[in-house]
C-alpha cells in the first residue's frame, strides 16, 4: 500500500508539473485542492504532498490565507539563476574526466531522442531529456555536492525551460549545440568544451528572456 501510495504521488507530481509548466495554470493562480483532487481523480491527501514537493522546485508558492499559488516568472529571478548554473557548471566542465567511447555513445543516443522530439510538440519530454543529457554531461565530475547544488538551481529553471523550448526551432538549435559539446568531449578539448557549453547556457537564458518579454507585451 505505502508503495503504491507513493507512486501515486509521483504521479500527481509529474502531472501537476505538466499543467504548470504548460500554462494550463497560470502564473499567480491559486490553486484548489478540492478541485484539482477532482479533476485528477484522487484523494487530496497526495495533492497536498504534491503542492509541497512543487513549492520546494520552484514551481508554486505559499501564501498566507491564499495557500499555493503558481509561481510568477520573472526577469530577475532568471538572471539570478542563470549567474548560479553559470558559477556551478563552470566549476564542474572544469573537473570532469574524459568521457570512454560508452559514455560518449549515451549522449549521442540521448541527443538523437532529443532530435527525434524537437518536432513533435511535446516540450516536457524535450526538456526532460534535456535534463538527463546535461546530467549525464554532470557525471563526469567527481565533484558530486556541486552536481547535487546545479541540478537543485536546474530544478528551479524548469518554468524558464518551458518558456525558451516552446519553438520547434529552439529545440533543433539546443541539439546541435549539444552535438558540439559532444564533438568537444570526443577530441578531449577543455577550451572548446568550456566555449560551446557557456554558448549553450546564454543562448538558453536569452530565449528564456526573449519569452518573458512576449509574456508581458
Amino acid at each position: 500500500m505505502a508503495l503504491r501510495t507513493r507512486l501515486g504521488t509521483a504521479g500527481i507530481i509529474a502531472q501537476l508539473r505538466k499543467l504548470i509548466l504548460l500554462g494550463e495554470l497560470v502564473p499567480g493562480e491559486a490553486l484548489r485542492q478540492e478541485e484539482l483532487s477532482q479533476r485528477l481523480g484522487v484523494s487530496r491527501v497526495p495533492i497536498r504532498e504534491a503542492f509541497l514537493v512543487l513549492a520546494n522546485q520552484g514551481l508554486l508558492v505559499h501564501r498566507p490565507n491564499q495557500g499555493f499559488v503558481v509561481a510568477k516568472r520573472t526577469a530577475f529571478e532568471l538572471n539570478q539563476l542563470h549567474t548560479l548554473h553559470t558559477l556551478l557548471e563552470t566549476e564542474l566542465n572544469s573537473s570532469i574526466h574524459w568521457p570512454d567511447a560508452s559514455a560518449l555513445e549515451h549522449l549521442r543516443s540521448l541527443n538523437a531522442e532529443m532530435e527525434a522530439k524537437a518536432d513533435d510538440g511535446d516540450v516536457i519530454g524535450f526538456i526532460d531529456l534535456n535534463h538527463e543529457f546535461h546530467r549525464s554531461v554532470w557525471s563526469l565530475s567527481p565533484h558530486n555536492l556541486v552536481i547535487t547544488e546545479v541540478e537543485r538551481i536546474w530544478t528551479l529553471s524548469d518554468a524558464y525551460f518551458v518558456s525558451n523550448y516552446g519553438s520547434s526551432e529552439r529545440r533543433r538549435h539546443a541539439v546541435e549545440q549539444h552535438a558540439q559539446i559532444i564533438d568537444a568531449l570526443a577530441a578531449k578539448d577543455m577550451s572548446m568544451f568550456q566555449k560551446v557549453s557557456a554558448e549553450h547556457r546564454d543562448d538558453t537564458r536569452g530565449g528564456a528572456d526573449d519569452a518573458l518579454t512576449r509574456a508581458r507585451t
